[in-house]
C-alpha cells in the first residue's frame, strides 16, 4: 500500500510538471507569435513609407506639371503611419499617473510606511 501511494505521488508530480511545461511552451509560442506580428507590422510601415517617398520623387522629377498631376492621379499614395492622437487613458487613470509623477517624496510608491 505504501508503494502504491508513493507511485501515485510520483505520477501526480510528473503530471503537474508536464502541465507546467505545456503552459510554459504555450506562453513561449504566444510571445513568438506576437513578436512575428510586430515584425510584419513594422515591415508594412517601412514598405509604405519607402513607396510613398519613391512616388513623391517620381512626381517631383516629371518634366511638366501636367505629367506630375497625371502620375499622382494614376499612382495614389498611401497615408503615412502616424501615432494615434487620442488619449487612451481614462480620466481617473490620467489623474493617478500625474499623481505618481508629481510625488517627489515617493510616498505612494515607496513601501516604507513612515511617509504616511
Amino acid at each position: 500500500q505504501d508503494v502504491d501511494l508513493q507511485i501515485k505521488a510520483v505520477v501526480s508530480t510528473q503530471s503537474t510538471g508536464r502541465q507546467q511545461l505545456e503552459k510554459h511552451n504555450e506562453l513561449i509560442g504566444q510571445l513568438k507569435a506576437a513578436e512575428a506580428r510586430n515584425r510584419i507590422r513594422l515591415l508594412r510601415i517601412r514598405y509604405n513609407n519607402i513607396r510613398n517617398s519613391e512616388v513623391e520623387q517620381m512626381v517631383a522629377y516629371q518634366p511638366t506639371s501636367i505629367r506630375a498631376v497625371r502620375l499622382q492621379a494614376l499612382v495614389p499614395q498611401h497615408e503615412p503611419y502616424t501615432l494615434p492622437t487620442h488619449d487612451s487613458m481614462l480620466k481617473n487613470d490620467r489623474q493617478r499617473v500625474e499623481e505618481l509623477i508629481d510625488d517627489d517624496e515617493m510616498c505612494t510608491t515607496k513601501r516604507d510606511l513612515t511617509c504616511i
